[in-house]
């Protein structure tokens, strides 16, 4: 191998663009995160439930557990059903893995880590998350199975009722900073984080986001009391794992999503760097939500939609107006 084709590999592998692919927020990243918070949920989950969770498998409280079922999944035997259609079959799962890593590209981990940076960037984010139930719709009637179908139904009617409240509540975070650019609505809470300055629409945004990653209470579509593992339910082997590491890798996007538009992003004292901020923030969003799937139970489709529609959208609209009075009148707290 010549000595320019070395320098070009050593340059390639230096370079700032290769190690927001591979490391943060790259493949490592998503891989470690997936690992480290399945079995976390595992652990936390035992113990809100008076239970020990993984032990065995590594020296450290199970904590290869999840890799031992990694392993398993790739060389377990998957078995398609006789009336699927085989092509979406076998393809939707990739789809549902690699999909939400775009809305990862958008996020700050500091002012000049950004994958993808764009003036639309939250846009990016959402047109991500917009996608999430046209694929469940299509595994589930790629499966043909009547379980399959009700659930990939299920997801289009929840998400539909938690998106609308997402992007109304991130309006309002849009019109304080002035900006679809977020770098630029991270720095704009340099002052004051935006859910200080906006709880409704935080907290709006926060119902709506366990809604839209399919977190217990608002994990309908995989009901398994009622439809096996819904719109998931054709599915082993790695093409199961397929699926779950895509649920995981749209819970990363999702608290990384909230972490940016209302608790300040990578910004905090200087003693640590950015990106340890936004991954510290992120790390207490996730035990919350881990938290509230083991104390709350399951809400009926019928409950979800009215809290969707009769409570989320309204609060959120709300929210807008509360916005609009706040930058008219008291411009100073924006440092107008």
């Amino acid at each position: 191998m010549s000595p320019d084709l070395w320098s070009l590999i050593w340059d390639i592998l230096q370079s700032k663009l290769f190690l927001e692919l591979v490391f943060i927020p790259g493949i490592a990243f998503i891989a470690l995160f997936t690992v480290i918070v399945v079995w976390a949920e595992r652990k936390i989950l035992a113990r809100v439930m008076m239970r020990y969770g993984p032990l065995h498998v590594g020296k450290v409280a199970g904590i290869l557990q999840t890799i031992a079922d990694t392993l398993k999944l790739l060389f377990k035997e998957f078995i398609p059903p006789r009336r699927a259609h085989k092509a979406a079959y076998y393809l939707t799962p990739v789809f549902v893995a690699s999909v939400p890593t775009l809305a990862l590209t958008a996020i700050p981990f500091s002012k000049d880590w950004v994958v993808f940076p764009s003036d639309l960037g939250l846009l990016i984010a959402f047109a991500v998350f917009a996608l999430s139930p046209l694929l469940a719709m299509i595994t589930g009637w790629a499966c043909n199975n009547r379980y399959t179908v009700i659930g990939s139904l299920r997801v289009i009617f929840q998400d539909v009722a938690a998106e609308i409240p997402l992007l109304l509540s991130a309006l309002g975070v849009v019109m304080l900073s002035g900006s679809f650019n977020l770098v630029n609505i991270v720095e704009s809470q340099r002052r004051l984080w935006f859910a200080f300055l906006q709880p409704l629409g935080a907290l709006v945004f926060f119902i709506a986001l366990i809604g839209e990653i399919e977190r217990v209470p608002f994990d309908i579509p995989t009901a398994e009391q009622e439809l096996v593992f819904g719109w998931k339910t054709e599915y082993g082997g790695i093409l199961f794992g397929l699926l779950m590491f895509g649920e995981y890798i749209t819970f990363a996007a999702g608290t990384l999503l909230f972490v940016t538009l209302y608790l300040g992003g990578y910004l905090g004292p200087s003693f640590l760097p950015p990106m340890a901020w936004i991954l510290i923030k992120m790390g207490i969003l996730v035990f919350l939500l881990i938290l509230i799937r083991g104390a709350y139970p399951r809400l009926r489709i019928d409950q979800l939609l009215s809290i969707g529609w009769k409570w989320l959208i309204p609060l959120a609209i709300l929210n807008v107006l509360v916005t609009m009075d706040l930058i008219y009148f008291y411009p100073w707290i924006l440092g107008g």
